[in-house]
């Protein structure tokens, strides 16, 4: 690279990209982007559909919830099994699981098994769930990790601003692509679609020549213990709060949205915080290296309570898609915050398992919470459910505060 690039910010960043496409092909990113949207319809799609169909908030909560602890146990274990052997058989082995198993769920969701039955189909759904955006995230990293000097550090800091777009762009389309599905079609369409990209598209994600990328040959040296550092776990129980925040809104959102006869728009609705989170993702690739990640951390999670507040006082449709739209706001930056410090933070030859953990963790936050607040709203309203998002926004925020003691200047 000449020194005119070198000593150009935007050139070396613009010839970073240029290198980063040349390794990946750019039809990487396409398959890449949408094997995302089965992960991101899941637990949507699976209380979308028990709650249409069986009319009960506390069964499609339990459900959700059993989706989302499969997904985050199963999925953990994935992201080893990826660093140790390689993603390829993981990512198939999935694809072929998560499609029966979703078609499954929606024949039990329309059958009389009780609700602990539609609980362990959703459980089977959410254990073979493809690890789509933390292997995206990895192979990336992999690739932008290979280059030289200065164009390494600036392809890592593009690696990790698209995949936080990639992964909110995702949970905008998702929830919207169920909400769509589910008014125009049937309860049943969101899962059957999601099937269907996962048996054709996460294959070809899997298949793709870049899926060697990501195993070092070192990988298997790392002592599995050695991944459970105070860094990690302090960011592992903020993804939990963040999959709370999540969890908590989606629930109460839909006892919301009951009220007006449109529940079946929930996700639709829900999409603005989405669209909040997106633009702040987007942003935050622009902001100055002195606000440090960990104080970008502490900041918009203090936006987020701020959004969460004007939740708790919304009372129509249009306020409340702007309050959502200023938590989505909030949370977004965290949520890219959160992942720079895990892939900072995670060892050589571990970096598909420490940011699945992460991911992970934010699910599980997202369905133990919903499956909380569904009892809750079942018998209290929605308001109730929106109360736990605000207390769960402010420990977030606490958290915040410990993470930049211990993240220090990052």
């Amino acid at each position: 690279m000449d020194e005119a690039v070198r000593d150009n910010p935007i050139e070396t960043k613009r010839f970073a990209a240029r290198e980063l496409a040349r390794f990946v092909r750019w039809d990487y990113f396409p398959v890449a982007f949408i094997g995302r949207l089965p992960f991101a319809m899941t637990i949507v799609g699976v209380l979308t559909l028990v709650a249409g169909v069986r009319g009960s908030i506390a069964d499609a909560g339990l459900a959700a919830a059993s989706a989302g602890i499969a997904t985050a146990i199963f999925g953990t274990m994935s992201g080893g099994l990826a660093d140790r052997f390689g993603q390829r058989w993981v990512l198939l082995s999935c694809s072929a699981l998560n499609a029966c198993a979703m078609l499954l769920f929606v024949w039990l969701s329309y059958s009389a098994v009780p609700a602990w039955g539609l609980a362990v189909g959703a459980a089977l759904v959410g254990a073979s769930v493809p690890q789509v955006g933390p292997f995206s995230r990895s192979r990336m990293a992999a690739f932008a990790g290979a280059l030289s000097h200065p164009r390494r550090d600036r392809a890592l800091s593009m690696v990790m601003s698209y995949e936080s777009v990639a992964d909110e762009a995702s949970f905008v389309l998702g929830p919207v692509l169920v909400g769509l599905l589910a008014s125009l079609i049937a309860p049943w369409a969101p899962l059957v679609v999601a099937a269907a990209v996962t048996a054709s598209v996460v294959v070809a994600f899997a298949t793709h020549p870049s899926a060697t990328a990501s195993t070092p040959s070192h990988a298997r040296t790392v002592p599995p213990g050695r991944l459970f550092t105070p860094q990690i776990m302090i960011l592992a129980v903020a993804m939990f709060l963040v999959g709370g925040i999540f969890g908590s809104t989606l629930t109460a959102l839909t006892a919301f949205m009951h009220t007006f006869a449109a529940e079946s728009q929930t996700g639709i609705l829900y999409g603005a915080m989405s669209v909040g989170a997106i633009l702040s993702a987007l942003g935050v690739a622009a902001l100055p290296a002195r606000f440090t990640i960990a104080s970008r951390w502490l900041v918009f999670s203090g936006i987020a309570v701020l959004g969460v507040a004007a939740i708790v006082l919304a009372t129509t449709i249009v306020s409340m898609a702007v309050a959502l739209f200023i938590t989505g706001v909030g949370v977004g930056a965290v949520l890219v915050s959160l992942f720079t410090l895990g892939s900072q933070a995670a060892m050589a030859g571990r970096s598909t398992v420490v940011l699945t953990m992460l991911q992970s963790s934010l699910t599980v936050g997202q369905a133990l919470v919903t499956a909380a607040v569904g009892l809750l709203v079942e018998a209290n309203g929605a308001h109730s459910g929106f109360l736990i998002t605000a207390g769960v926004a402010a420990a977030l925020t606490l958290l915040a505060v410990a993470g930049r003691r211990q993240f220090g200047s990052r």
